[in-house]
């Protein structure tokens, strides 16, 4: 959430241009009915980073309810601060340009860390809908404060505003648990194999530089939480740390053209 300013002088510190739009129509109307339709934005552009052919090279700029909330709690005009956001990350079944990486690294060493999402991928052959909330309701009852706050919507799973479990060290904003085979095959074939391929999402707030910052604690929360659902502890996080070396460790781009 930085200021809507210092981000225009650090972007045209590095030769980043703000958009408005894309000659990826796929990207447009992705824009266009999710990031600017579904969320309670009043403004979104965006800036080329890396391979256009995905989210991952994309950076989101929004004026939104919490930057203006953010503004106003300052005492400064409402458009003040904006929201800047890195999408895609979390997809290692694409590909996603070592230029991503450099640039993300840049904000990383510049800006604190509002959010953070911090995904887990599994099979559970539990499906996610209506049917099943009263199962949902009880693996995950150690995390939901009131029922009001956890619902199911089409194949997704939400815990909004999740209790604080003991042992936790991070606030937790968020849980999203979906369907990933159902959400990749709209787009492609998959093999039959996985489809009770799952995925859960936690949104973390932090307020801090990733650097220094003890990460593997927010991991770990979340590992807790994925580990209920999976009914599985022994996660391979080698992607994970492959990021967070990318993003803290700019030598390790030396010759990298991909992820």
């Amino acid at each position: 959430m930085p200021p809507s300013k210092t981000l225009q002088k650090f972007l045209c510190t590095h030769n980043l241009e703000i958009r408005n739009s894309s000659k990826n129509y796929i990207i447009n109307k992705y824009f266009e009915t999710k990031e600017i339709k579904q969320s309670r934005d009043y403004d979104v552009s965006f800036v080329e980073i890396g391979n256009t052919n995905n989210l991952s090279g994309y950076i989101l700029i929004k004026h939104n309810i919490e930057s203006q909330s953010i503004s106003k709690n300052r005492k400064k005009r409402k458009d003040f601060y904006c929201e800047v956001i890195f999408t895609g990350l979390r997809q290692p079944t694409k590909y996603i340009s070592i230029d991503t990486y450099s640039i993300l690294s840049l904000f990383i060493n510049r800006f604190k860390i509002s959010d953070m999402d911090i995904c887990f991928d599994g099979i559970n052959e539990l499906e996610i809908n209506q049917n099943a909330l009263n199962s949902y309701y009880w693996l995950f009852k150690d995390y939901i404060s009131s029922f009001n706050d956890a619902l199911i919507e089409k194949t997704s799973f939400y815990i909004n505003k999740p209790q604080y479990v003991e042992g936790d060290t991070s606030t937790i904003k968020k849980v999203i648990l979906y369907d990933k085979y159902l959400k990749e095959t709209r787009h492609k074939t998959l093999n039959s194999a996985h489809k009770h391929w799952k995925r859960l999402e936690a949104t973390i707030a932090m307020q801090y530089k990733l650097k220094g910052l003890m990460i593997d604690d927010y991991i770990v929360d979340v590992l807790n939480i994925s580990s209920k659902y999976f009914q599985f502890n022994d996660f391979n996080l080698d992607y994970i740390y492959m990021q967070l070396k990318l993003l803290l460790d700019r030598r390790t781009h030396k010759g990298a053209k991909s992820l």
